[in-house]
């Protein structure tokens, strides 16, 4: 059915967010784009991307369209028509999102040590991040393993505020950015968003996905950051533009 005729992005977003879970999301947009045109399934995302900032119910149809593109659901094949079309159509914002991501800055992370304990293994880590012991949990919010990091965001004991921390730290891995991006509980927080686009080692791809769910004020300061890759630097001036 969906192969003869477009799809409405503000009935496709609404459906979406009758879901209960981003995962249940992320199969509903995967599905329609692969049945839909690639005409039409172009279109269905750009509009998704410019219309991400307005809120619901349009942010939950970008995030999904987002999970689905970061975890190269559409394979490779579909994602290549589609960047393709998009490029035909002039539609640079939705081309930018469908790029691969820049190499990041140079460095890693480190990890902090935890007082009154020997070199721990990643398995005693993995165990430690379920816990309930505040202390060591923000030893290990700083772990440069995303494994323990996707634990960490498990754990009810984990706050929005350490995840924003979390998402800000420099240097990062594009591993650790990816899970907390994958993370249903936060990745609806503004500010979580917010930090994961501003911090120049999330990888360019996902950062440019979560520009358009920005506000005015957090796009010019992306526009203007020298450390932010030139894809995410973009993506924010174009939707500056027509506020100015």
């Amino acid at each position: 059915m969906l192969r003869s005729g477009a799809v409405d992005a503000l009935t496709f977003s609404r459906r979406l967010a009758a879901l209960p879970a981003l995962a249940m999301r992320q199969a509903l947009v995967r599905e329609t784009l692969a049945a839909l045109p690639v005409e039409a399934a172009a279109r269905l995302c750009g509009e998704l991307v410019r219309r991400g900032r307005d809120g619901a119910p349009y942010d939950l149809g970008l995030i999904a369209l987002s999970a689905v593109l970061d975890a190269g659901e559409l394979g490779y094949d579909r994602h290549g028509e589609l960047y393709a079309e998009a490029r035909r159509a002039g539609d640079e914002p939705l081309a930018r999102l469908l790029l691969s991501a820049q190499k990041p800055p140079p460095g890693a992370p480190s990890a902090a040590p935890i007082p009154g304990q020997s070199e721990l293994t990643l398995g005693q880590r993995k165990s430690l991040a379920r816990g309930r012991r505040r202390e060591i949990l923000d030893r290990l919010l700083r772990d440069p393993d995303a494994s323990v990091i996707q634990i960490l965001l498990g754990n009810p004991r984990v706050t929005e505020a350490d995840v924003v921390r979390l998402a800000a730290r420099r240097p990062t891995t594009a591993a650790a950015q990816r899970a907390i991006f994958r993370c249903e509980r936060f990745i609806a927080r503004y500010q979580v968003k917010r930090a994961l686009a501003l911090n120049p080692y999330t990888p360019s791809d996902l950062a440019a996905r979560l520009v358009p769910m920005l506000v005015r004020a957090d796009l010019r300061a992306i526009a203007d950051d020298a450390q932010l890759a030139d894809p995410v630097r973009q993506a924010a001036r174009e939707l500056v533009k027509p506020l100015r």
